[in-house]
Protein backbone atom coordinates (compact mmCIF):
# COMPACT_ATOMS: atom_id res chain seq x y z
CA UNK A 1 0.00 0.00 0.00
CA UNK A 2 1.49 3.37 -1.12
CA UNK A 3 1.71 6.09 1.58
CA UNK A 4 -0.80 8.73 1.57
CA UNK A 5 -0.03 11.78 -0.07
CA UNK A 6 0.86 15.03 1.44
CA UNK A 7 -1.59 17.63 1.01
CA UNK A 8 -0.56 21.13 1.16
CA UNK A 9 -2.76 24.76 0.92
CA UNK A 10 -0.98 27.99 -0.28
CA UNK A 11 -2.49 31.66 0.90
CA UNK A 12 -1.78 34.70 -0.76
CA UNK A 13 -2.07 37.88 0.89
CA UNK A 14 -2.86 40.43 -1.92
CA UNK A 15 -2.00 44.37 -0.74
CA UNK A 16 -1.53 47.45 -1.70
CA UNK A 17 2.03 47.28 -1.90
CA UNK A 18 3.20 44.04 -1.54
CA UNK A 19 2.08 39.97 -2.39
CA UNK A 20 2.70 37.82 0.28
CA UNK A 21 2.30 34.05 -0.48
CA UNK A 22 2.63 31.12 2.04
CA UNK A 23 2.71 27.31 1.83
CA UNK A 24 0.32 26.16 4.83
CA UNK A 25 -0.07 22.53 6.35
CA UNK A 26 -2.84 20.92 7.89
CA UNK A 27 -1.87 22.27 11.18
CA UNK A 28 -1.21 25.95 10.52
CA UNK A 29 2.11 25.86 9.93
CA UNK A 30 4.11 28.12 7.47
CA UNK A 31 6.75 25.90 5.61
CA UNK A 32 7.31 28.21 2.87
CA UNK A 33 6.90 32.18 1.93
CA UNK A 34 7.15 34.48 -1.43
CA UNK A 35 7.25 37.97 -1.34
CA UNK A 36 6.76 40.50 -4.84
CA UNK A 37 5.57 44.23 -4.62
CA UNK A 38 1.89 44.22 -5.93
CA UNK A 39 3.14 46.66 -8.92
CA UNK A 40 -0.56 47.49 -9.52
CA UNK A 41 0.51 50.23 -11.74
CA UNK A 42 1.27 47.77 -14.51
CA UNK A 43 -2.13 46.72 -14.26
CA UNK A 44 -4.04 43.74 -13.43
CA UNK A 45 -2.46 41.12 -15.32
CA UNK A 46 1.03 41.85 -14.55
CA UNK A 47 0.32 41.84 -10.83
CA UNK A 48 -1.40 38.20 -11.03
CA UNK A 49 1.91 37.17 -12.88
CA UNK A 50 3.73 38.31 -9.80
CA UNK A 51 0.91 36.46 -7.56
CA UNK A 52 1.74 33.16 -9.45
CA UNK A 53 5.47 33.41 -8.88
CA UNK A 54 5.07 34.43 -5.50
CA UNK A 55 3.23 31.08 -5.51
CA UNK A 56 6.00 29.07 -6.88
CA UNK A 57 8.53 30.87 -4.52
CA UNK A 58 7.04 29.91 -1.76
CA UNK A 59 6.52 25.73 -2.69
CA UNK A 60 10.40 26.08 -3.27
CA UNK A 61 11.40 27.71 0.10
CA UNK A 62 9.09 24.86 1.66
CA UNK A 63 10.58 22.06 -0.30
CA UNK A 64 7.45 20.56 -1.02
CA UNK A 65 6.07 18.88 -4.64
CA UNK A 66 3.59 21.32 -6.18
CA UNK A 67 1.65 18.31 -7.01
CA UNK A 68 0.52 18.11 -3.10
CA UNK A 69 -0.51 21.80 -3.10
CA UNK A 70 -4.50 21.22 -3.95
CA UNK A 71 -5.63 24.73 -3.43
CA UNK A 72 -5.13 28.27 -3.47
CA UNK A 73 -7.03 31.00 -1.05
CA UNK A 74 -6.84 34.77 -1.56
CA UNK A 75 -7.55 37.57 0.51
CA UNK A 76 -7.89 40.59 -1.94
CA UNK A 77 -9.24 44.02 -1.26
CA UNK A 78 -12.56 44.86 -2.22
CA UNK A 79 -15.43 44.99 -3.06
CA UNK A 80 -15.64 41.52 -4.29
CA UNK A 81 -18.30 39.43 -6.10
CA UNK A 82 -17.13 36.12 -4.50
CA UNK A 83 -19.96 34.29 -6.62
CA UNK A 84 -17.88 35.34 -9.83
CA UNK A 85 -14.42 35.81 -8.10
CA UNK A 86 -14.03 38.86 -9.47
CA UNK A 87 -12.90 42.18 -8.02
CA UNK A 88 -15.80 44.72 -8.25
CA UNK A 89 -13.42 47.60 -7.78
CA UNK A 90 -9.99 48.39 -5.71
CA UNK A 91 -9.61 52.27 -4.98
CA UNK A 92 -6.19 51.11 -3.90
CA UNK A 93 -5.00 49.38 -6.45
CA UNK A 94 -7.04 51.19 -9.34
CA UNK A 95 -8.76 47.79 -10.96
CA UNK A 96 -12.73 47.61 -11.83
CA UNK A 97 -14.14 44.13 -12.61
CA UNK A 98 -11.20 42.63 -12.41
CA UNK A 99 -10.94 38.55 -13.08
CA UNK A 100 -9.03 37.47 -10.16
CA UNK A 101 -10.41 33.64 -9.25
CA UNK A 102 -10.15 32.95 -12.62
CA UNK A 103 -6.97 34.21 -13.79
CA UNK A 104 -4.89 32.80 -11.11
CA UNK A 105 -6.58 29.44 -11.51
CA UNK A 106 -5.41 29.29 -15.50
CA UNK A 107 -1.92 30.32 -14.17
CA UNK A 108 -1.66 28.17 -11.06
CA UNK A 109 -3.76 24.90 -12.27
CA UNK A 110 -5.45 24.94 -8.92
CA UNK A 111 -9.23 25.37 -7.42
CA UNK A 112 -9.05 29.50 -5.69
CA UNK A 113 -11.05 30.59 -3.25
CA UNK A 114 -10.79 34.50 -2.98
CA UNK A 115 -12.56 37.14 -0.42
CA UNK A 116 -11.84 39.99 1.36
CA UNK A 117 -8.89 40.94 2.69
CA UNK A 118 -10.20 42.32 5.87
CA UNK A 119 -12.46 38.89 6.11
CA UNK A 120 -9.52 36.64 5.60
CA UNK A 121 -6.78 38.41 8.17
CA UNK A 122 -10.06 38.22 10.84
CA UNK A 123 -10.18 34.36 9.94
CA UNK A 124 -6.51 33.99 10.51
CA UNK A 125 -6.89 35.56 14.08
CA UNK A 126 -9.86 33.64 14.70
CA UNK A 127 -8.15 30.49 14.29
CA UNK A 128 -4.80 30.64 15.44
CA UNK A 129 -4.11 34.12 16.99
CA UNK A 130 -6.10 36.47 19.34
CA UNK A 131 -9.33 35.49 18.38
CA UNK A 132 -8.76 31.67 19.13
CA UNK A 133 -11.77 30.03 21.12
CA UNK A 134 -14.08 32.68 21.17
CA UNK A 135 -16.99 33.10 18.77
CA UNK A 136 -18.27 36.72 18.46
CA UNK A 137 -14.80 39.03 16.88
CA UNK A 138 -14.78 42.33 14.99
CA UNK A 139 -11.52 43.26 12.92
CA UNK A 140 -9.55 46.21 11.74
CA UNK A 141 -6.69 46.40 9.74
CA UNK A 142 -4.59 49.50 9.46
CA UNK A 143 -2.67 49.47 6.74
CA UNK A 144 -2.22 51.19 3.26
CA UNK A 145 -6.55 51.37 3.73
CA UNK A 146 -7.94 49.70 6.05
CA UNK A 147 -9.65 46.70 5.82
CA UNK A 148 -12.22 44.87 8.06
CA UNK A 149 -14.40 41.98 9.02
CA UNK A 150 -17.20 40.49 11.29
CA UNK A 151 -17.57 36.90 12.91
CA UNK A 152 -20.92 36.11 14.52
CA UNK A 153 -21.15 32.74 16.08
CA UNK A 154 -17.56 31.22 14.56
CA UNK A 155 -19.15 32.36 11.10
CA UNK A 156 -18.13 35.31 9.04
CA UNK A 157 -20.41 37.76 7.97
CA UNK A 158 -20.54 37.87 4.52
CA UNK A 159 -24.25 40.25 3.99
CA UNK A 160 -27.12 39.89 1.44
CA UNK A 161 -24.66 41.36 -1.17
CA UNK A 162 -21.82 39.08 0.02
CA UNK A 163 -19.76 42.70 1.28
CA UNK A 164 -20.06 42.45 4.38
CA UNK A 165 -17.37 43.96 6.61
CA UNK A 166 -15.70 46.65 4.63
CA UNK A 167 -15.15 48.55 8.14
CA UNK A 168 -12.89 50.98 6.90
CA UNK A 169 -15.53 52.68 4.95
CA UNK A 170 -17.67 53.66 7.91
CA UNK A 171 -18.36 57.42 7.26
CA UNK A 172 -17.47 59.22 10.41
CA UNK A 173 -17.78 62.50 9.12
CA UNK A 174 -19.66 63.58 5.67
CA UNK A 175 -17.26 66.60 5.38
CA UNK A 176 -14.26 64.98 6.05
CA UNK A 177 -10.99 63.96 3.85
CA UNK A 178 -11.89 62.37 0.57
CA UNK A 179 -11.42 58.68 0.51
CA UNK A 180 -9.98 56.88 -2.22
CA UNK A 181 -13.72 55.05 -2.43
CA UNK A 182 -14.87 58.46 -3.51
CA UNK A 183 -16.71 58.98 -0.73
CA UNK A 184 -15.79 61.69 2.12
CA UNK A 185 -14.79 60.94 5.80
CA UNK A 186 -14.77 57.28 5.94
CA UNK A 187 -12.64 55.62 8.70
CA UNK A 188 -9.67 55.03 5.97
CA UNK A 189 -9.44 58.70 4.98
CA UNK A 190 -8.90 59.78 8.28
CA UNK A 191 -6.84 56.51 9.90
CA UNK A 192 -4.93 54.98 7.39
CA UNK A 193 -1.15 54.87 6.62
CA UNK A 194 -1.77 56.99 3.44
CA UNK A 195 -4.46 59.19 5.51
CA UNK A 196 -1.52 59.32 8.72
CA UNK A 197 1.12 60.53 5.66
CA UNK A 198 -0.87 63.26 4.34
CA UNK A 199 -1.26 64.87 8.07
CA UNK A 200 2.04 64.55 8.47
CA UNK A 201 2.95 66.51 4.62
CA UNK A 202 0.13 69.00 5.07
CA UNK A 203 1.94 70.00 8.91
CA UNK A 204 4.90 70.00 7.47
CA UNK A 205 3.54 72.05 4.49
CA UNK A 206 1.87 74.34 7.28
CA UNK A 207 5.44 74.93 8.82
CA UNK A 208 6.02 72.37 11.09
CA UNK A 209 9.47 70.72 11.44
CA UNK A 210 9.10 66.83 10.59
CA UNK A 211 12.40 64.81 11.41
CA UNK A 212 11.32 61.92 9.60
CA UNK A 213 11.94 63.74 6.26
CA UNK A 214 15.57 64.44 7.25
CA UNK A 215 18.54 62.56 5.57
CA UNK A 216 15.97 60.96 2.82
CA UNK A 217 17.01 60.70 -0.56
CA UNK A 218 13.30 60.51 -1.98
CA UNK A 219 10.79 63.16 0.08
CA UNK A 220 7.90 62.67 -1.89
CA UNK A 221 8.63 58.72 -1.78
CA UNK A 222 5.90 57.02 0.16
CA UNK A 223 6.55 56.87 4.11
CA UNK A 224 6.77 53.21 5.11
CA UNK A 225 5.49 52.37 8.44
CA UNK A 226 9.40 51.10 9.54
CA UNK A 227 10.04 54.88 9.34
CA UNK A 228 6.93 56.14 10.85
CA UNK A 229 8.00 53.33 13.73
CA UNK A 230 11.06 54.93 14.01
CA UNK A 231 10.49 58.86 13.91
CA UNK A 232 7.13 57.92 16.61
CA UNK A 233 9.42 56.14 18.77
CA UNK A 234 11.65 59.53 18.55
CA UNK A 235 8.90 61.54 18.98
CA UNK A 236 8.74 63.41 15.92
CA UNK A 237 6.34 65.94 16.90
CA UNK A 238 4.51 65.97 13.34
CA UNK A 239 4.51 62.14 13.40
CA UNK A 240 3.45 61.64 16.77
CA UNK A 241 0.68 64.07 16.02
CA UNK A 242 -0.74 62.23 12.78
CA UNK A 243 -0.56 58.84 14.20
CA UNK A 244 -2.28 59.24 17.43
CA UNK A 245 -5.03 61.18 15.22
CA UNK A 246 -5.34 57.95 13.73
CA UNK A 247 -5.59 55.92 16.50
CA UNK A 248 -8.87 58.34 18.05
CA UNK A 249 -10.35 58.03 14.99
CA UNK A 250 -9.89 53.93 14.97
CA UNK A 251 -11.02 54.25 18.50
CA UNK A 252 -14.08 55.66 17.20
CA UNK A 253 -14.67 53.33 15.06
CA UNK A 254 -14.26 50.68 17.27
CA UNK A 255 -16.98 51.97 20.11
CA UNK A 256 -19.36 52.04 16.65
CA UNK A 257 -18.67 48.80 16.11
CA UNK A 258 -19.21 47.47 19.95
CA UNK A 259 -22.74 49.11 20.50
CA UNK A 260 -23.85 47.56 16.86
CA UNK A 261 -22.36 43.81 17.22
CA UNK A 262 -21.26 43.44 21.00
CA UNK A 263 -18.37 41.13 20.11
CA UNK A 264 -16.57 39.39 22.63
CA UNK A 265 -13.14 39.96 21.03
CA UNK A 266 -11.98 43.63 18.86
CA UNK A 267 -8.89 42.85 17.25
CA UNK A 268 -6.62 45.48 15.63
CA UNK A 269 -3.90 45.03 13.43
CA UNK A 270 -1.94 46.25 9.83
CA UNK A 271 1.22 46.98 9.27
CA UNK A 272 0.84 50.66 11.32
CA UNK A 273 -0.30 48.81 14.66
CA UNK A 274 2.79 46.38 13.65
CA UNK A 275 4.97 49.47 13.29
CA UNK A 276 3.88 51.58 16.24
CA UNK A 277 2.99 48.88 18.92
CA UNK A 278 1.07 49.18 22.23
CA UNK A 279 0.86 52.95 22.50
CA UNK A 280 -1.37 52.39 19.17
CA UNK A 281 -3.55 50.30 21.02
CA UNK A 282 -4.02 51.55 23.97
CA UNK A 283 -5.09 55.21 22.48
CA UNK A 284 -7.77 53.13 20.30
CA UNK A 285 -9.11 51.43 23.59
CA UNK A 286 -9.07 54.33 25.69
CA UNK A 287 -10.94 56.42 22.97
CA UNK A 288 -13.44 53.35 21.90
CA UNK A 289 -14.21 53.29 26.35
CA UNK A 290 -14.82 56.87 26.29
CA UNK A 291 -17.54 56.47 23.78
CA UNK A 292 -19.16 53.44 23.94
CA UNK A 293 -22.38 51.74 25.99
CA UNK A 294 -20.82 50.76 28.90
CA UNK A 295 -22.70 47.25 28.53
CA UNK A 296 -21.08 46.98 25.27
CA UNK A 297 -17.61 46.92 26.35
CA UNK A 298 -18.04 44.24 29.34
CA UNK A 299 -15.42 41.73 29.54
CA UNK A 300 -14.95 42.58 26.05
CA UNK A 301 -11.26 42.34 24.86
CA UNK A 302 -9.60 45.04 22.83
CA UNK A 303 -6.35 43.82 21.71
CA UNK A 304 -3.53 43.80 19.04
CA UNK A 305 -3.66 40.86 16.44
CA UNK A 306 -0.93 37.83 17.33
CA UNK A 307 0.00 37.32 13.83
CA UNK A 308 1.03 40.39 12.68
CA UNK A 309 2.23 39.87 9.25
CA UNK A 310 0.82 36.37 8.79
CA UNK A 311 -3.02 36.83 9.98
CA UNK A 312 -4.41 37.56 6.05
CA UNK A 313 -2.23 34.10 4.40
CA UNK A 314 -3.58 32.05 7.35
CA UNK A 315 -7.25 32.87 6.52
CA UNK A 316 -6.66 32.80 3.09
CA UNK A 317 -5.07 29.25 3.62
CA UNK A 318 -8.33 28.03 5.77
CA UNK A 319 -10.18 29.83 2.83
CA UNK A 320 -7.81 27.29 -0.08
CA UNK A 321 -8.70 24.30 2.59
CA UNK A 322 -12.56 24.61 2.37
CA UNK A 323 -11.96 25.17 -0.94
CA UNK A 324 -10.44 21.94 -1.46
CA UNK A 325 -12.97 19.69 0.97
CA UNK A 326 -16.01 21.86 -0.46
Amino acid sequence: MSPKKQEYVVGIDLGGTKIYAAVVDHKGRILGVGRKRTKAELGFETTVERMAVSVKEAVAEAGVDYDEVIAVGVGSPGPLDLKRGTIIETPNLGWKDAPLKASLKNLLKRPVAIDNDGNVGLLGEFAYGAGHGCRDMVGLFIGTGIGGGVIINGKLLHGFNENAGELGHMILNPEGPMCGCGTRGCLEAFASRLAIEREIRAAVAGGAAAAIFDNVEKPDAPLRSKRLSEAFAAGDAAVVAAVEKSARYVGYGVASLLNIFNPEVVVIGGGVVEAIGEPYVRLVKQTASQNVFKIALRNVRIVAAELKDDSAVLGAAMLAWQKAYK
